[in-house]
């Protein structure tokens, strides 16, 4: 997608001549421009907008005001500020305000590109990802506890939104207008998306109470829905199990994170856990990976379920593709954190899911693949 640049001036000529100057760039981005501060605002929210210039003194509502009020509600959106009144401090005074650069008039097309490509760079210094699994991704945010900004496009629909994260943290979300736990469910929803991500985060206040765990299952949970009442029909598992009913204890499941627990009730009927396999059998990867559970865990090791998944393919990949533009090394084991349990999909030649109780200890699950 082609990054969009609003331009804001109450004069009509010097309009004119910027979207002029910048139609040789179309390559990198496109240009909106808007006579005033509320016609800018109307644009901001039904439009993405990747860079805002504005002039400052303006009728109405003017530069400064509007510098607020996109701190406020767009503050992933940097500002370059100009005028032809430049003043002593009034550079300082417009930093302070929210801007990102400062220009004075007449402004030079070829200058103000680069200043724009400069901005532009900034924002995408975090690479890009392409049809990217959205809920693989986040789980390493929240694991690695990066402070980011995450622009998000969704491939069908043309639709597009952005996630704050601080230390892992999912602090705000935003789709135009539409702020906060609204915005996230919808953003988490989506199926098929491509992201950029920026190394920084501009929201420094929580506003989206809950855990991010607990949010990506709701929405997570509102797709499946929406698409049973899209389709008028009742999803079935490749076993023939009927959604939400109990599956049985190995099926093929199309979606591992949000497949429930088979075996729930062996942690409270007492039912033994699952024990060691004799090292004088040929190990299949399931047992494989029980056993490394086993070794490392003891007997008594919380394992509900553990089964082959050809469809945790598309998975692996993606998550191997995100561990490549991190440069953390080989996969050995994608964790997943669920309210209820903890689940293990690892890489092989028939990719195992494991399912294993939610009070184990994370990091030693995780040791046994390392």
């Amino acid at each position: 997608m082609i990054p969009k640049v609003l331009i804001i001036d109450d004069d009509q000529t010097l309009l004119r001549l910027l979207e002029k100057e910048l139609e040789e760039y179309a390559d990198f981005f496109s240009v909106a421009t808007a006579a005033d501060g509320q016609s800018a605002l109307a644009i901001l929210s039904g439009t993405d907008v990747s860079v805002i210039l504005t002039d400052l003194r303006m009728p109405g509502l003017d530069g400064f005001e509007l510098m607020g009020l996109v701190t406020k509600h767009y503050p992933d959106i940097p500002v370059i500020a100009m005028t032809a009144f430049d003043k002593p401090k009034t550079k300082d005074v417009v930093m302070k305000s929210g801007a990102v650069d400062y220009l004075t008039k007449p402004v030079d097309g070829m200058g103000l590109f680069r200043r724009i490509m400069k901005i532009l760079k900034k924002k995408e210094e975090g690479g890009s990802l392409n049809k990217v699994s959205l809920e693989t991704y986040l789980q390493l945010v929240e694991m690695e506890e990066q402070t980011c900004t995450l622009r998000i496009r969704r491939e069908s629909g043309n639709r597009s939104g952005i996630l704050f994260f601080r230390n892992g943290q999912l602090m705000d979300a935003r789709i135009g207008n539409l702020k906060g736990i609204d915005a996230a469910y919808e953003i988490l929803s989506w199926a098929g998306v491509s992201l950029s991500i920026e190394n920084s985060c501009a929201v420094s206040e929580k506003l989206i109470d809950g855990e991010l765990q607990a949010i990506l299952l709701d929405a997570m949970r509102s797709r499946d829905e929406g698409a049973d009442e899209e389709t008028g029909e009742d999803v079935f598992s490749e076993t023939g199990s009927k959604a939400g009913s109990e599956p049985p204890l190995h099926p093929g499941a199309a979606n591992v994170v949000g497949r429930e627990n088979t075996n729930a009730a062996n942690q409270e009927t007492g039912t033994p856990a699952r024990q060691a396999v004799s090292p004088d059998e040929k190990l299949s990867p399931v047992q494989s990976a029980e056993k490394k559970i086993v070794a490392a865990m003891g007997t008594d090791n919380g394992i509900l379920d553990a089964y082959s998944d050809p469809k945790s393919a598309e998975l692996i990949y993606q998550a191997e593709s995100i561990g490549q533009l991190f440069e953390i090394g080989v996969l050995n084991v994608i964790y997943m954190n669920r309210n209820d349990k903890q689940v293990l999909v690892v890489p092989d030649a028939e990719n195992v899911v494991v399912m294993l109780d939610k009070n184990l200890s994370r990091e030693g699950l995780i040791a046994a693949f390392a």
